[in-house]
């Protein structure tokens, strides 16, 4: 009888462990998704080629052309293709948990499935067009779906899925869609300043009136060495911490959006930053007077196989594959900032001020 009582037991928890599988997380152990009969259409990234989403009058416009993404809200300046691919890749991967039935107006106010009433709170409306311009997907972004918390325990702060409204059906999916925002700002590639680590010269100079001063300059001969100023106090060793606040604070997003001058304006260049890496890459940031809210910044990059540093052992074609995947990486960095002004927080510019000397 023991052993008929075990074998029962191991049936059981082995059938429970099973479904707790096939179930899946939070969402497909709360919803069955097995009686949706549903055929989202397809919306794969290579039929992709506009892609469009509004939320009463902000609205963000991607376009693609010749493989690479740009913001029509912003002059068709390029669009970070990180952020528009994976959003595909989420509309991709697209499956709903549960269907709603029984809708009303009054039910589909309360999920934000609906637009074009100034009274009422929308939704978020997406819409993916071919190269032809005909319209492959549409689907309205409702409210999140929060879970009823356990008795004594306090209400959830994130929501684990989204109401959303497809071909007049209302579904619920496990996705949140963070990342389909209305504001073309959110779909601007951040400036930053790659592989700092590997810097082995950095120099600043300050502008007034047009005219250059150094206000501090530093060196060391590969990245195993400390820093050395160049500038002022030649032959003395920089401070690294220093250092390392502004190549922590450059090597993360630090830009706003673009800046797009009016005719009129008039570049006032305040700052320069010149960076070289041993990777044979070169930065080069001029920092303009903005107006009160934020700051102006451009940003001109160079890659020289030449001053590419060689590892210890490294033979010729092992230096030259480097080079060749070094300068790869250097056209896609440099295709999204080349030519471009962007809005920056106005106390980057007061970092360079602070001269690297040790005390």
């Amino acid at each position: 009888m023991k052993k008929y009582l075990t074998a029962v037991f191991l049936i059981l928890l082995t059938a429970a462990a099973v479904f707790a599988w096939y179930c899946g997380g939070p969402m497909r152990r709360r919803y069955s998704a097995r009686q949706i009969q549903v055929s989202l259409p397809a919306h794969s990234a290579e039929k992709t080629a506009k892609i469009s989403i509004r939320w009463r009058d902000v609205h963000t416009t991607l376009l693609r052309k010749n493989g690479k993404w740009f913001l029509e809200e912003r002059g068709g300046r390029p669009a970070s293709a990180a952020r528009v691919n994976a959003l595909l890749n989420t509309l991709n991967t697209l499956h709903p948990v549960k269907e709603v039935r029984n809708l009303s107006p009054e039910i589909l106010q309360e999920l934000r499935l609906v637009e074009n009433d100034p009274k009422i709170i929308p939704g978020v409306r997406l819409t993916l067009f071919d190269a032809a311009g005909r319209e492959i997907f549409r689907m309205l972004l409702g409210k999140g779906h929060f879970v009823r918390s356990e008795p004594g325990m306090p209400p959830s702060q994130d929501a684990e899925g989204r109401y959303v409204l497809i071909g007049g059906k209302v579904y619920l999916i496990p996705v949140v869609f963070e990342n389909c925002h209305p504001v073309p700002a959110v779909w601007v590639e951040p400036l930053r300043l790659h592989e700092l680590r590997r810097a082995v010269r950095m120099n600043v100079q300050r502008f007034d009136k047009g005219k250059g001063q150094p206000v501090w300059s530093v060196y060391r001969k590969s990245t195993a060495h400390p820093f050395t100023l160049a500038y002022p106090s030649a032959g003395k060793l920089a401070e690294n911490q220093r250092l390392s606040v502004l190549a922590d604070r450059l090597s993360k997003p630090f830009s706003m959006d673009y800046f797009i001058p009016e005719k009129d304006w008039k570049p006032l260049c305040s700052h320069h930053l010149s960076i070289l890496r041993s990777d044979g890459t070169a930065y080069d940031m001029e920092f303009y007077q903005g107006p009160a809210e934020y700051g102006i910044a451009s940003l001109r990059m160079k890659f020289d196989p030449a001053k590419v540093l060689r590892y210890a052992g490294e033979t010729d074609p092992q230096y030259r594959k480097r080079c060749a995947e070094l300068k790869q990486r250097f056209e896609e960095e440099k295709s999204f900032s080349d030519g471009q002004l962007f809005k920056i927080q106005n106390d980057l510019s007061k970092l360079l001020d602070i001269v690297p000397k040790k005390k």
